[in-house]
């Protein structure tokens, strides 16, 4: 389950790095009226959580004591996802941010197996 998890993990990074950039960062950063420091933050802040997450998919890999709160803290991350969307679009906007199916079954699988190792 772990390395489920880690591979899950492993893609969920790929997705954000290789996709999310040019699908979300990007467009984000064009917006007009952004001061400098807002667009440094939010450029900064979207590069670090692509970090977080690949350096989580290959500790999951590997495996080790820091592997359970790091997937704590990708559950803690679905849960930020599903309470935004549902804040902000009700049940529809599960689908609009759907990170938090991924982020969960991450951590969840990684979570899972190392309970039972």
């Amino acid at each position: 389950m772990v390395r489920a998890g880690a591979i899950l993990a492993g893609v969920t990074a790929a997705v954000h790095i290789l996709v999310g950039t040019y699908d979300t960062l990007l467009p984000l950063l064009d917006t007009p009226g952004l001061t400098p420091a807002v667009r440094g933050t939010l450029h900064a802040c979207w590069h670090f959580l692509g970090f977080v997450l690949a350096f989580s998919a290959w500790r999951f890999w590997r495996g080790g004591p820091d592997a359970p709160g790091l997937a704590a803290v990708w559950i803690g991350g679905a849960l930020c996802f599903a309470l935004v969307g549902l804040w902000q679009a009700g049940l529809a906007g599960l689908v609009v941010l759907p990170q938090w199916v991924f982020l969960s079954l991450a951590g969840g699988l990684v979570m899972a197996g190392m309970r039972r190792a």
